[in-house]
């Protein structure tokens, strides 16, 4: 178990329900409770309250995807692999949490969207916005997220919560609903960088073991120059990684740009695989969905596939360039989010929403892991989050470093 109240299991589960109904509803983080989870009798999570995205397959409930009609619909009748392990670590699966409409950037209009726990009157963030509120919250420590361009991280970064996406294909994205297969990922919201450490090897038991976290630092000071980039996050940024500096980890530029190269094949290969995984609803019942998520999916029907197929040829090109700029170096280091938490997420059909994912999404390219924590806050207190990378299949040496970062930065 990983609380730190170190309770009995069916205190800790009652515990966090309480706080579920106290703290998590306010939030519209909670989708459903999950008031006696079934669960192994032992095991290295026993007793762990863990909240997952209604998005992920949860025996007996419905997937809800972040629609009305789908939060209606039929349960599912097994768990998703992911759910399962957890499970049978002993963890108490008590809690779906909410999300944007099919993780595509957008609440549906009849619900509402997860407010921040930092700062209610602004946005938990998405897709993953109700796992981020109620670890942010303190109604858990541990929550599943989807991530297909940031979907875990920008939100942790907006509620001040750890948020990991780890290797591609690490975590089995069976039983999730797909929003775009090539770049989804299954991955971790949590209090700290430990809990991380302590659930991955639960949900991918063919994880790689760390071979020393190391503390060499390769700064992409191309993001940080970026005039994309709000001044006052740039600056906090800047600090953190000083701070790390003056600590004793070495720090060396690193060239944005191949990178910056992977992130604009983003939309070539997600509108078209968007459109695949919806089409059917979109042709026949398109007001199944919202009207926001129904305007991006309308743009997905005219993506054309030969250019996500050049995408992809491209991305394989550029890969060499993208893993020489971890040579010499433990991880990469830079900003999350361009910009604090805003009042509502922006379309990402908006100036703002196109420039939100423009840190996370090359890692949804790459296929690497990532992790955001936090290091600072802005003048009106909304948090700040710090992004780190890693060599594909070298999770858990990302977290080992990561966790010695969130030690220095006052996060651990």
């Amino acid at each position: 178990m990983i609380d730190d109240d170190s309770l009995a299991p069916e205190h800790a589960l009652a515990d966090a329900l309480e706080r579920l109904e106290r703290l998590g509803r306010p939030l519209n983080a909670v989708v459903a409770a999950i008031p006696h989870p079934p669960r192994a009798a032992s095991g290295p999570l026993l007793g762990t309250p863990v909240a997952v995205k209604d998005i992920i397959d949860v025996a007996g409930f419905p997937r809800g995807n972040g629609n009305p009609e789908d939060m209606a619909g039929e349960p599912a009748e097994t768990d998703a692999p992911v759910v399962a392990l957890l499970r049978a670590a002993g963890a108490d699966v008590f809690a779906l949490a909410s999300l944007l409409e099919y993780a595509a950037g957008a609440p549906h209009p009849d619900l509402p969207e997860a407010r921040n726990p930092v700062r209610p009157d602004r946005t938990a963030g998405g897709s993953s916005g109700g796992s981020a509120a109620l670890v942010g919250a303190g109604v858990c420590r541990v929550a599943l997220g989807t991530d297909t361009g940031g979907s875990i991280r920008i939100p942790a970064s907006y509620c001040g919560v750890v948020g990991f996406k780890p290797t591609y294909g690490l975590v089995s994205a069976e039983g999730v609903t797909p929003l775009s297969v090539s770049l989804d990922h299954v991955g971790l919201i949590t209090t700290g960088v430990e809990d991380c450490l302590a659930v991955l090897p639960v949900i991918a038991p063919g994880v790689a073991p760390a071979q020393g976290g190391g503390t060499r630092l390769g700064v992409l000071d191309g993001q940080l120059d970026d005039p994309r980039l709000d001044p006052e996050i740039a600056a906090i940024t800047r600090s953190a990684i000083d701070r790390l500096a003056a600590a004793g980890f070495s720090v060396e530029s690193r060239d944005a740009a191949p990178l910056e190269a992977m992130r604009q094949l983003l939309g070539s290969i997600l509108m078209v695989e968007a459109w695949q995984v919806h089409a059917d609803v979109m042709t026949t019942r398109p007001e199944h969905v919202g009207a926001t998520t129904r305007r991006l999916f309308a743009e997905a029907e005219h993506a054309d596939p030969a250019a996500r197929l050049d995408a992809l040829e491209r991305r394989e090109a550029l890969r060499p360039a993208a893993d020489a700029l971890l040579d010499g170096v433990d991880a990469l280091v830079g900003p999350a989010v361009p910009y604090a938490a805003p009042e509502l997420t922006p379309p990402s059909d908006t100036p703002e929403g196109e420039i939100e994912g423009l840190f996370s999404g090359p890692y949804n390219v790459t296929g690497q892991p990532a992790v955001v924590i936090p290091c600072g806050t802005t003048a009106d207190g909304l948090p700040v989050g710090l992004q780190l990378a890693g060599r594909s299949g070298e999770d858990l040496a990302l977290l080992e470093l990561a966790a010695r970062a969130a030690s220095v930065l006052g996060t651990h």
